[in-house]
Parts: structure tokens; C-alpha cells; sequence
């Protein structure tokens, strides 16, 4: 079966489009997307649909992104296809949230397609995601520790997305392109392993291929396809507990916990995420350790409890039943404060002195008090800031693995969302160096290389 041919199946396979649609095609101007274009150009008639293209440059490769941009341009220009740009400083953003740029360059792509959508009334938005890159979805979901749902790998369609390549090899579709003679852009950052993925198809996949398993690609894709197949029944199973256990409201989600406790521990946490689901409209940034901590309240807490949880949501436990629902509560006061080292500094707002100073590291006496902070003066600065919490803000944690985002510091330490902008964050050159009262920063610690100590003290006012 050539490539035109599997195109059109997978249409028809997963009903993707239907006559009189509009359909976004996102085209980056690499082979994918032109492929995927060039072929909904050629049967565009057949099939009785309008095409638009949308094209984001995510400004990681300066005039090669901007010459892409214009690739796109002159090729919808050419076809005769309405075409919709914008550009967006996709590694700014991913330093300001935290995310990878990875997974920052797909958010705001995502978005972008979403806006067009909207903007031309259209169905469908179709990328060029490949069987290849279903492959390796499910081998990097794999590897960071998925449940089953990521197994899936990418879907054929989700919602409004539609993949007609997801059942073409790359290989095949470059062979095209070329017997076709149509061009397309290389983007070099798909050549280097810098990025997970890249890494994944570049140097892990050829190994396991070539050591230990042929078929690697065709092994991954079954075990998508038995993981759909279990998790259509969990879904089943879950639809019918949430009959007897989940009373939805337009702004809450009521839990009956004596129905809930009486349910199997993979149905449990389907039912926590669909009612955050309900709640939130979606389920991102709400990851299984939320999931487990929800449980987890739900079980044992005693009558009275509060929980605080990501996207804004709050539980509350009264007598045989959980509330699910939007916080409504006041997020605490806002400060900002200069403090000269050695120097004192009353924070009326939440009621405490900060004292700092400084001590050669011989006379520093170690005593377990969370309230007083030791750290290495020469990596600080003889200016501190103390303020309330900031979106966004990330810390490594003493003794972590890694950076993590106050946020999730918060959830994983059980401080109420209330509570949160009462602890002083205490900053350096524009990083946290202190979590008032909780965790110092592990890169501002004392070390056996530590000459001078700067030691912030927190006492009532």
C-alpha cells in the first residue's frame, strides 16, 4: 500500500473528516507537515474539505526560523491555501514556567492551532505526527514513568486533532517527498541529541534495535493497541462506579466515601482524576502524586480536614462525603522587603523579624531550629528581598533532586493554599535562597569550601 493510499484509510479508518469541514493543517515546513499538506492539497476535492494552514515560529533558530515562516508562506501562496503565522519567544516562556522547551514549544503550538480553529470556525486541526513518533511517545512515556493512559502512545484523533500520517513510517514518507519532488526544510535541532526525543530516535532506539529487538517499533505499537483495549474496560468499570460514588454539580464534585472505599485501587484514582477533570476541564499539572494524595485524604482524614490541590481546586471532608470544588479563600497578604545584611527587618503583613548576619564558619554553632537559615555568604549577596510567593517561582530544595516549583514544594509539604504568601520567601540575586521556616536552597548550603556564614533568623513580632 503506498503512502496516498494509507493516507486515505486512515481518514476513512478513524472517520476524521467528514464533507463541508474546515480542517487547520499545522505545518512546521519539516517533511511531516509538507507531506501531510501536499497530500490533503491533492485530495482535498475528493474529500470536501476547506484547508487552512497555521504555522508558528517558536524563534529557537533566529533567521531559520524566520525563512521557514516564509517556506510556509510561499507554499500555501502556491497551493492556493489561506495561510495564518505568528511568532511567539517559545525559550523565554519555557524558562518562565519551567517547563521543558519541549513540552513549552507544544503548549504554546497547541494554542496557537486552537486560536485559528476558532478564528476560521473550523473542525479539525491536522499534524504530522507520524508512526515513528508514536513509537517514541510511548518509549519517553515509558521511561518517565507513566501509567497505563501513556502507553497509548498519540492518538490517532483526540478531540479536535487528527493525525492522518500516525500509520507512515518516516522512512516512507521522505521517500515520497522526494519521488515527488517536493521540498521541504531541515530543521539542525532534530539533528542533535540536546533534546530528549532527539536523543531517544537517535542513539537509544537504533541500539535496541540493532542488540536486542528488531522489531522494536511493531513491539511498542502492540503494546499500545492491548493498552487501549484494557483501558476501554477501566473506563467501563469506572463509569459504572461513579453511578453509586460521584454526584456531579456545576461548581462542585461530591463524593460519597463509603462507596469510594469499597472500589479497586486503579478505580479509585480514575475517579479523583475525572472529578478534577469535571472541575478543571482538563487534568494537566495534575499528576499522580496529586491523584495519590487526594486518595490518601479521602481514606484517613479525619472530619473537618482540608486539602489543597493543584488548578486551584480544594477538598473538604464532611462526616460520609468529600467536596470537591474551586478555592474561594483569600490568597494571604503581599509584601516586598529590603533587607541589608547585617541588618533586622520587621514584615508587619505576616507578623515576624527577620535578622540576618554574618559569622566566619568556626563560630557557627549547628542547632535544629527550622527558623534560622545557615548559608554560604560568598554565593548570596549583602542584599536580601523578602516577599510573599510569586507564580511561577521554582527552588532546589536542600537534599532534592533537582529544581522544583514552590507550588509543588507547597502541595507535597501540606501547606494550605491560605497559609501559602504567610511564609516569607527570602531571595538573593534574584533567586530563592530560603523558604522561610521550611527548606533552604541547596545550592546557597554550607560546605567544607564555606568561609563566611550568613545566618537569617525568623522570630514572632
Amino acid at each position: 500500500m503506498n503512502i496516498e493510499q494509507q493516507f486515505l484509510k486512515t481518514i476513512k479508518k478513524y472517520n476524521m473528516v467528514k464533507e463541508g469541514d474546515k480542517v487547520i493543517v499545522g505545518v512546521s515546513g519539516g517533511p511531516d507537515s509538507v507531506c501531510l499538506l501536499h497530500l490533503f492539497n491533492k485530495f482535498r476535492r475528493q474529500l470536501g474539505i476547506l484547508l487552512y494552514v497555521a504555522h508558528l515560529d517558536h524563534m529557537f533558530r533566529g533567521k531559520e526560523s524566520e525563512e521557514d515562516a516564509r517556506f510556509v508562506e510561499t507554499l500555501c501562496h502556491n497551493w492556493n491555501i489561506p495561510f495564518f503565522s505568528d511568532k511567539v519567544d517559545v525559550p523565554a516562556y519555557a524558562k518562565k514556567s519551567g517547563l521543558s522547551p519541549e513540552d513549552a514549544a507544544r503548549r504554546v503550538r497547541y494554542e496557537f492551532f486552537r486560536e485559528v480553529k476558532e478564528q476560521v470556525d473550523a473542525q479539525k486541526i491536522a499534524t504530522g505526527h507520524n508512526q515513528n513518533d508514536h513509537e517514541e511517545t510511548i518509549l519517553m512515556n515509558i521511561l518517565r514513568g507513566t501509567g497505563l493512559d501513556g502507553l497509548i502512545g498519540i492518538e490517532a484523533v483526540r478531540e479536535s486533532f487528527i493525525r492522518p500520517l500516525i500509520e507512515v513510517q518516516r522512512a516512507d514518507i521522505e521517500k515520497y517527498l522526494e519521488q515527488e519532488n517536493i521540498p521541504f526544510r531541515i530543521d539542525a535541532t532534530n539533528l542533535t541529541t540536546d533534546y530528549f526525543r532527539n536523543s531517544l530516535r537517535l542513539e537509544l532506539i537504533p541500539i535496541i534495535r540493532k542488540k536486542y529487538c528488531p522489531h522494536f517499533g511493531q513491539s511498542l505499537r502492540r503494546l499500545s493497541e492491548i493498552t487501549k483495549r484494557d483501558l476501554a474496560f477501566l473506563k467501563q468499570e469506572t463509569e459504572r462506579a461513579k453511578a453509586n460514588t460521584v454526584r456531579y454539580h456545576s461548581e462542585k464534585v461530591i463524593i460519597d466515601i463509603g462507596e469510594f472505599l469499597k472500589q479497586h485501587e486503579a478505580i479509585k484514582y480514575r475517579l479523583v482524576r475525572a472529578a478534577v477533570e469535571k472541575l478543571s476541564g482538563d487534568v494537566k499539572d495534575f499528576e499522580i502524586r496529586h491523584a495519590e494524595l487526594l486518595v490518601d485524604f479521602i481514606e484517613k482524614s479525619p472530619t473537618g480536614s482540608r486539602i489543597d490541590l493543584p488548578k486551584n481546586l480544594q477538598g473538604i471532608k464532611e462526616y460520609d462525603t468529600i467536596i470537591l470544588s474551586k478555592a474561594s479563600h483569600d490568597e494571604g497578604p503581599e509584601y516586598h522587603y529590603v533587607l541589608k545584611v547585617p541588618g533586622e527587618i520587621s514584615i508587619k503583613e505576616i507578623g515576624i523579624n527577620v535578622k540576618a548576619y554574618i559569622k566566619p564558619k568556626e563560630e557557627i554553632k549547628i542547632t535544629a531550629d527550622a527558623n534560622i537559615a545557615r548559608l554560604d555568604f560568598d554565593k548570596v549577596d549583602s542584599s536580601l528581598i523578602i516577599r510573599n510567593r510569586f507564580p511561577g517561582d521554582r527552588f532546589k530544595p536542600l537534599g532534592g533532586k533537582g529544581f522544583k516549583k514552590l507550588k509543588d514544594f507547597f502541595i507535597d509539604e501540606k501547606v494550605p493554599r491560605r497559609k501559602r504568601n504567610l511564609v516569607p520567601i527570602i531571595e538573593a540575586k534574584g533567586n530563592i535562597v530560603w523558604v522561610g521556616g521550611m527548606r533552604i536552597d541547596d545550592r546557597f548550603k554550607v560546605t567544607g569550601e564555606t568561609k563566611t556564614v550568613l545566618v537569617i533568623e525568623l522570630k514572632e513580632s
